[in-house]
């Protein structure tokens, strides 16, 4: 790490283990009033918040606050609406460590892959005006937009997937089956955590990146989703990885360019 980045790790917002969270404070900030948040994937049971130290450092070397996250895992009795309530939290305890710092935040940026993309994007999109710091964009890697529909439980073979439907049945809260999802084809349950529904013309900017082959998040469903980001007027971005897959690991000058998004987003909104 640069000289000129402090950097605190394992900061508690909860009680529970997974509830910590590091931060990334750069000696002379570019923005003081923003955060740059990253929240890790890992189907919503899994991840840490070490798969985003290097962004972290990546932009706080860059003189933008950063922080990643680590988040209650899903399960029987916690759903994806309790993980949008660890972001609160977290949230609301960098900024009082910041402002105890004398930096006071008022705005968040927030990104993440996967699984964190997606929480990043409702969040952003549903919790907005409770938000102990302001979302004002959403930079997404490879999120899963549209929970409801078929295609998303169907992987590459073709063929309904069991744990897509272990992993969801915890996210939404109701225990899902093929014949159950098939005999009610929209899920209501699917569809309240699925970022699509919450897009209005209040959504904040947003950017996507993708990988063309992604077999877990159809390319057409981002291509649908900033259709209606567009038709709204919403700005957004998009960013194809030509030769990736959802690991997103094949196209190293397009991460830059990534990167790059990223950083025009920051100097933007935050």
């Amino acid at each position: 790490m640069e000289q000129n980045v402090c950097t605190l790790t394992n900061i508690p917002y909860g009680t529970h283990e997974r509830q910590v969270v590091d931060l990334f404070l750069p000696k002379d900030a570019k923005c003081s009033h923003g955060l740059l948040l990253f929240i890790h994937g890992g189907g919503w049971q899994e991840g840490d918040k070490s798969a985003h130290y290097s962004d972290a450092s990546y932009f706080c070397e860059r003189g933008y606050i950063c922080a990643s996250m680590n988040y209650r895992y899903v399960s029987k009795e916690l759903r994806v609406f309790e993980e949008l309530d660890d972001i609160t939290a977290a949230l609301t305890r960098i900024k009082q460590v910041c402002a105890e710092r004398g930096t006071l935040l008022e705005r968040v940026l927030l990104s993440g892959g996967s699984a964190g993309a997606h929480l990043a994007m409702l969040y952003a999109y549903t919790r907005k005006t409770e938000a102990p710091l302001e979302p004002v964009a959403v930079c997404a890697y490879c999120p899963p937009v549209s929970c409801a529909k078929a295609d998303f439980l169907i992987g590459s073979s073709g063929q309904f997937e069991d744990w897509k439907y272990e992993i969801l049945s915890k996210c939404c809260g109701v225990a899902l089956t093929k014949e159950n999802f098939m005999a009610n084809f929209q899920q209501k349950a699917l569809k309240k955590i699925s970022p699509e529904e919450y897009q209005t013309e209040d959504s904040v900017p947003t950017t996507v990146f993708h990988g063309k082959m992604d077999e877990l998040v159809p390319l057409a469903h981002i291509e649908d989703f900033l259709s209606r980001l567009k038709s709204l007027g919403i700005r957004h971005d998009f960013l194809l990885y030509e030769n990736s897959g959802h690991a997103l690991d094949k196209d190293p000058d397009t991460a830059q360019l990534a990167k790059d998004i990223i950083q025009s987003y920051a100097e933007a909104y935050l």
